[in-house]
């Protein structure tokens, strides 16, 4: 007869329940807690009655020291090679906050470090304090949190402009939700509402891979499109683009694993890349057709003038034929690189995070607006210089190759959702190369935090599991 110790016991309970230890709620518990808190918070925050800097302060941050100081001491998480190069990446970025003291007040940056912290710490870093097993299973709940949060937000934009009666009832809700010169605009932007409607699309296809039920599939699917439409009507082609490719990565996947054993794997590989390009096209194709059929049904309940109508359909119709300077960002990018060329000091220790704008403000095309770089390696180059640049390049690099081993390895044993994740990477990688959304701004959003969290579970759910001990260290 075995005699397990207490010791023992609660090991094996650890591993069982691990958001629960010694019979009372886990430090494990309240991260997951704290970040579904800070998807839905993100995903919903032009609906909800809060402003951008009080939940991050006052629970985000906060929550992700913790993390990083029970990880540190409880999981030894530093001793992985892509957190030492985050944390690499995090002090050079303090460092350049110091030494640009005269440009901006240490203070001034404070909300960054914030900011920074809990994507690093309670984004990046949650999956490593779990197995694989239990890990997969927090990412699934993530997912369908920010599932969930984005099709009430995508619900709330239809409310607002299909039934504008009922959105009359509650103005403080849905006030701010209207459609102007043609687009969409849920956030202050329209490029800056539809990253939320396009990952909203992208998970779908992640929870469906996922689904074991039929039910579930059918409300995934009805998601997906209160999801599409939203999007389809902001016209965004970036976040459109990146969500066409990334349904085209998932399709890809799907088809690989079908076809698997039936056509010889070249034959299988070129089926499945056409599959994929067609998926890209038809989805871009289909957003336009939704968004103009949705715009005429519109037209036709407000009885809109006719130069109006014309109007709408001249903005929802945009085509590609500015894709070459990427409308007008080729000339935003080459006057910030013609400013570090005079600037060169700018190359070596940066800016700091928070003077970024005010310092290639003078480098901006006359004809451009005086806001983003559009690009967030830019923004990265010009707020930490080269050293900077080249950790965070390193970064990406590592996490690819773990993408890519992850979902097209031949080693790889994680079920087809898992494979799919890197499908989120892409579109938050899109939008993040297109507009300024990442590493160094002063508020959360949700595609810096999901290419934080993505990142982090390709990386934890690519490594080997240790071998198991009949004890741990207390």
């Amino acid at each position: 007869m075995i005699h397990t110790t207490p010791k023992e016991t609660d090991s094996k309970q650890q591993r069982l329940l691990p958001l629960r230890e010694g019979g009372v709620f886990s430090w494990r518990l309240v991260a997951v807690l704290s970040l579904m808190g800070c998807l839905v918070v993100e995903v919903l925050l032009n609906l909800l009655p809060i402003d951008y800097d009080t939940p991050l302060i006052y629970w985000f941050f906060p929550v992700s020291l913790l993390l990083a100081s029970q990880m540190y001491f409880n999981q030894r998480f530093t001793r992985h090679f892509e957190i030492k190069l985050l944390l690499a990446f995090f002090a050079w970025g303090l460092v350049t906050v110091v030494l640009n003291y005269s440009r901006a007040p240490l203070t001034n940056s404070y909300y960054w470090f914030a900011s920074i912290s809990t994507v690093i710490f309670l984004c990046f870093s949650l999956p490593y304090a779990f197995e694989k097993a239990d890990a997969r299973r927090v990412l699934l709940l993530l997912a369908v949190v920010t599932f969930v949060a984005v099709v009430l937000y995508c619900a709330a934009s239809l409310i607002a402009v299909f039934a504008k009666g009922v959105a009359a009832k509650a103005p403080s809700i849905f006030e701010d939700i209207f459609i102007t010169e043609g687009r969409l605009r849920i956030d202050d932007h329209p490029n800056r509402s539809a990253p939320a409607p396009a990952l909203g699309v992208v998970l779908a296809g992640i929870l469906l891979a996922g689904a074991k039920k039929g039910w579930q599939r059918v409300l995934v699917v009805l998601g997906a499109v209160v999801c599409f439409v939203p999007l389809a009507l902001t016209v965004s082609r970036t976040a459109i683009l990146g969500a066409g490719f990334a349904i085209g990565f998932e399709v890809f996947l799907v088809l690989r694993d079908a076809l698997r054993g039936r056509l010889r794997a070249v034959l299988r590989w070129l089926i499945c890349l056409a599959a994929a390009g067609v998926v890209v096209v038809a989805f871009y194709k289909g957003a336009a057709l939704a968004a103009e059929v949705s715009s005429a049904a519109l037209a036709q309940q407000t009885q809109t003038q006719a130069q109006d109508t014309a109007e709408l359909e001249e903005v929802i119709t945009r085509d590609l034929s500015d894709a070459e300077s990427f409308n007008g960002r080729t000339d935003i990018w080459l006057g910030v690189w013609n400013g570090l060329m005079q600037n060169p000091k700018i190359l070596l220790i940066g800016t700091g995070p928070t003077m970024t704008i005010n310092a290639m403000l003078p480098y901006f095309p006359p004809t451009s607006a005086s806001g983003p770089f559009h690009n967030s390696f830019f923004d990265v180059l010009v707020a930490l210089g080269i050293p900077g640049i080249l950790l965070l390049l390193v970064f990406f690099a590592v996490t690819a190759i773990a993408a890519i081993r992850l979902s097209l390895g031949k080693a790889s044993d994680q079920p087809l959702m898992v494979k799919m994740l890197p499908a989120v990477m892409i579109l938050v990688f899109t939008e993040g190369m297109m507009e300024d959304e990442m590493f160094f701004s002063t508020l959360l959003n949700v595609i810096w935090i999901w290419l934080m969290i993505s990142a982090g579970f390709v990386l934890r759910l690519g490594k080997k599991e240790p071998a198991q001990q009949g004890t741990k260290d207390s």
